[in-house]
């Protein structure tokens, strides 16, 4: 599978959670992410080249938000090692102003920009 990001993604150590901002129902958790997209390890089904509206919750809270809104949409999605589990990737559609601003804050704190 050919590669398109634009900029390195970095894991992430810490556990966030992104829940889907329609349902209400957690999707799983982020594995790698920039400002561009993420890679999500969850045992939903997702269908590439549809669009999710996603709520990202943070690790640590940001100008008074422990959660961002992003509009993605759905690049692949692979079997994990865990055969509960897929890997899928995302390409970050709709990011807000204040809220890819809070996204580029919280990952420059945490040194997840590559």
């Amino acid at each position: 599978m050919e590669d398109y990001r634009n900029r390195p993604r970095k894991n992430t150590p810490h556990l966030v959670r992104v829940l889907n901002d329609d349902t209400g129902k957690t999707m799983g958790r982020v594995v790698d992410i920039t400002a561009d997209g993420m890679m999500l390890v969850t045992k939903e089904l997702i269908e590439p080249g549809k669009i999710y509206n996603f709520r990202i919750v943070l690790p640590i809270m940001v100008h008074h938000r422990s959660d961002i809104n992003i509009q993605a949409k759905a690049v692949y999605s692979n079997p994990d090692e865990n055969s509960e589990f897929s890997r899928c990737g995302f390409k970050f559609i709709e990011l807000p102003g204040e809220d890819g601003f809070i996204l580029e804050d919280v990952m420059h704190k945490f040194t997840l920009v590559g």
